[in-house]
């Protein structure tokens, strides 16, 4: 993955489509209130931010009626009703009710590192290119959670970013991902899926990209960042969320993501068993073996000079076992 630098300053909007940036919320008026001002600030020529207020009970309509008297391009729905779990029917009422051809996605307490957000995201449609997939990092905070967090994420961005490259989307993070709006009214959300909190992000690639409509945007200023968790608890919950989806993965996913948490996990039982062993090993097998430390290294420091998303690759090791401890109990 080769991350791409910002557009120049003088980048003319000229082949610019507009765009709906579309925010599910709920009770989620302190994000808004310091989040919003900065999507509505986006240097670009036409846009417009469709908020879906999803039958909060907090103060998220006070908030939103006060920023939209202050700004025209800021739109306003509230639901009365709601159909299945997670936000799926929230964000799809959003996208039918954007006024553009081109929509992108992020979420209440999340906020672009730049001005240039939606210039950054959108300069990726070309040709047939319909999906673009972005980036969107965690804060980083001084606890052991947080390195976690970041390095997990770090590992799902490498997933699938790589695999979206390669011809073979399939995910996305819902915080940042941009799509044409006709392919995604196209999607038809089956029982099983509004059955789930989550999967509106995944399960939309599932159905709608293929390696001809889909591309990555890699430049540094289309990242937007949020707040992760703070507690085990709550970091546990959401990962058991999102294992939920991913049980609706096609098989060919199921089978490629399996095989590369299986041969990870693998490995650390590959290390224990040669240090316990006690019988001959094979030399090339303990190469392997031992190969394994640099290799993760090498990885973690690549990730974190190319795409800034791994900063802490020096505790890669540490990391990595306890990521794939995760792994094996999902």
């Amino acid at each position: 993955i080769k991350k791409k630098k910002s557009q120049p300053a003088d980048f003319t909007f000229s082949n610019s489509k507009p765009v709906s940036v579309i925010i599910c919320a709920k009770n989620e008026a302190a994000n808004l209130q310091k989040n919003l001002p900065f999507i509505l600030n986006q240097k670009y020529k036409e846009f417009e931010v469709v908020v879906v207020d999803d039958n909060s009970t907090d103060l998220t309509r006070a908030v939103l009626e006060e920023l939209s008297s202050k700004n025209s391009s800021l739109r306003v729905i509230y639901l009365k009703e709601k159909i299945g779990l997670g936000k799926k029917y929230a964000l799809q009422k959003g996208i039918e009710t954007a006024k553009n051809e081109l929509v992108l996605l992020t979420d209440a307490d999340c906020k672009p590192v730049s001005e240039n957000w939606i210039t950054d995201m959108t300069s990726c449609v070309t040709g047939e290119k319909k999906i673009v997939l972005g980036v969107s990092p965690y804060y980083t905070e001084s606890t052991f959670l947080n390195a976690l967090i970041e390095y997990e994420t770090a590992q799902t961005a490498l997933q699938y970013l790589g695999f979206a490259i390669a011809g073979n989307p399939y995910m996305s993070v819902g915080r940042n991902v941009l799509y044409d709006k006709e392919l995604w009214l196209s999607k038809k959300w089956t029982t099983e899926e509004l059955a789930i909190a989550s999967g509106d992000d995944d399960l939309a690639i599932q159905t709608l990209a293929n390696a001809k409509n889909t591309t990555v945007c890699l430049y540094e200023s289309s990242y937007t960042y949020s707040e992760a968790k703070t507690t085990w608890k709550t970091y546990v919950t959401q990962k058991l969320r999102h294992y939920q989806s991913s049980e609706l993965y096609s098989f060919s996913h199921k089978v490629y993501l399996g095989l590369y948490a299986s041969t990870k996990i693998l490995m650390y039982f590959a290390i224990i068993f040669s240090f316990l062993c006690i019988i001959q090993i094979n030399v090339l097998y303990l190469i392997y073996v031992i190969a394994y430390i640099p290799i993760t290294y090498v990885v973690n420091t690549l990730l974190h000079k190319t795409l800034k998303i791994q900063k802490r690759w020096y505790y890669s090791l540490i990391l990595d076992l306890i990521y794939c401890t995760f792994l094996l109990l999902a």
